[in-house]
């Protein structure tokens, strides 16, 4: 579900989970495995060895199930939290395995002492249904310094509610927090993760880094706060949303909801007319990230292509045809702010002519194309049997022409691409897509075998 609606993501397991993970999902999905392990990064740890993670470390453990299954302890700063993930937790069980042979005894003194159960800030315990998951009963003898910090997972309500345990509840409303000392340079590292998490800033070195970390300046917003108003004077400053919600109304119209990593301002920063190019609101209450236009410029200067991006985003950002061609298409409507911010800095605006051609038959497939207000088809495909009067119909706003293997293979167009009306159509370069798809996995996963994506 995160490949489909994120970008990409890092998955911390063990080679046989994620063998396991692969071989199961290229039979339901029907995607290869190849094609699947192009979807996230995966990032191989061992049992029982400490990985660290964002200022703490992770240590994980083999649980007992009927697949391959793990569980981990997380620790920072002295506090720590255990997930059980499916187990069998019941010592009963456990001692006949061990006489039957299935479990050795060092196994078995593991499983009791050291893997999902353990003394910890919190533990959270799943309570499925015996034999395969853990009982109520074996949870309820547990001593009572491990027992007050249980929290029970993978049980109906019912069942919880009668157990003399809390059972965690969904949302991120009813998120459980731990207190725990900052880390050392935890909030550099914070930042640091934030700016690789922007197209912005990711490519850039450890000495560019340090030079973006000491031109930020953080600030918070109450919620109901006017950040900036579009039309209004006010400083050029490149925003990026550090925790919260902020409602971002341009002046084309659009609207859209900016959370964790998104940013907004670019076009303040790259134009010159002092004004603010949309309004943006603190739904919430919001921690901001905030870089002045001279440093963004100063930045971006050394790198001119990602300038070039930046430049052709901020020209796209009030223009109302880029916008409708986004919102009209099934896939980039979905966009997160981030995502289309991504899509439109690498988008090229061509106004097109009744007649022009597009794309030429024999000649090498080297982009895609976003139709925007025009009109375009294939000149040959009247004269192509069994083709219905729906396929006849004209590609229309939103509609992206795209074909993922000729891109790769470097294959000619089979058909020559015209435009029936006048108007506007956005062309992405190949490698310019393909990193997109690169960071955008879900997207890639509609578009691999898609000639056109409405």
């Amino acid at each position: 579900q995160k490949i489909l609606i994120e970008q990409r993501v890092t998955v911390l397991t063990t080679r046989t989970i994620m063998a396991a993970f692969v071989r199961k999902y290229a039979l339901v999905s029907g995607m290869s495995p190849d094609f699947l392990q192009r979807l996230f990064s995966f990032h191989s740890v061992k049992i029982g060895e400490p990985v660290h993670f964002q200022g703490g470390s992770i240590k994980f453990f083999y649980s007992l199930h009927i697949l391959p299954c793990i569980g981990f302890r997380a620790e920072l700063a002295g506090r720590s939290i255990v997930y059980s993930a499916d187990t069998c937790f019941n010592p009963e069980v456990l001692d006949q395995l061990e006489e039957r042979g299935i479990l050795s005894a060092e196994r078995k003194a593991s499983l009791c002492s050291d893997c999902s159960v353990q003394p910890a800030d919190l533990l959270l315990h799943e309570a499925g249904v015996p034999p395969t998951h853990t009982p109520i009963s074996a949870l309820a003898a547990l001593p009572e310094s491990i027992r007050r910090n249980v929290r029970l997972i993978h049980m109906s309500d019912e069942r919880a509610a009668g157990s003399g345990f809390a059972k965690v509840r969904p949302g991120l409303e009813h998120t459980i927090c731990i207190d725990a000392e900052p880390p050392r340079h935890a909030e550099a590292k914070q930042i640091l993760q934030i700016l690789q998490a922007t197209d912005l800033f990711r490519s850039f070195d450890v000495a560019s880094a340090c030079d973006v970390l000491a031109c930020i300046v953080p600030r918070s917003y109450t919620a109901g706060a006017i950040i900036c108003r579009a039309g209004e004077a006010g400083p050029a400053l490149l925003r990026i949303v550090r925790s919260g919600a902020v409602q971002y109304a341009g002046i084309s119209g659009a609207t859209r909801t900016l959370g964790y990593c998104d940013y907004f301002g670019e076009g303040e920063v790259m134009l010159t007319d002092g004004r603010h190019r949309a309004t943006a609101t603190a739904m919430t209450d919001v921690e901001m990230l905030e870089i002045e236009r001279g440093d963004v410029q100063y930045l971006l200067r050394r790198r001119p292509q990602l300038l070039h991006r930046i430049q052709q985003r901020a020209q796209l950002l009030d223009h109302a045809p880029s916008w409708a061609a986004i919102g009209a298409n099934s896939v980039f409507a979905s966009f997160s702010m981030s995502q289309v911010t991504q899509l439109q800095s690498v988008m090229r605006e061509e106004t097109v002519r009744c007649g022009d051609v597009v794309w030429k038959k024999g000649k090498e497939v080297c982009d895609s194309v976003l139709v925007g207000d025009a009109e375009l088809a294939f000149r040959e495909l009247p004269d192509a049997s069994g083709v219905s009067d729906e396929d006849l119909e004209p590609f229309r706003a939103g509609a992206l022409l795209v074909n993922v293997y000729a891109l790769e293979q470097r294959l000619p167009h089979e058909m020559t691409l015209t435009a029936v009306t006048a108007g506007t159509i956005f062309r992405i370069a190949s490698a310019d897509l393909f990193e997109l798809l690169d960071h955008n996995p879900g997207a890639f996963i509609w578009m691999r075998d898609a000639l056109v994506v409405c």
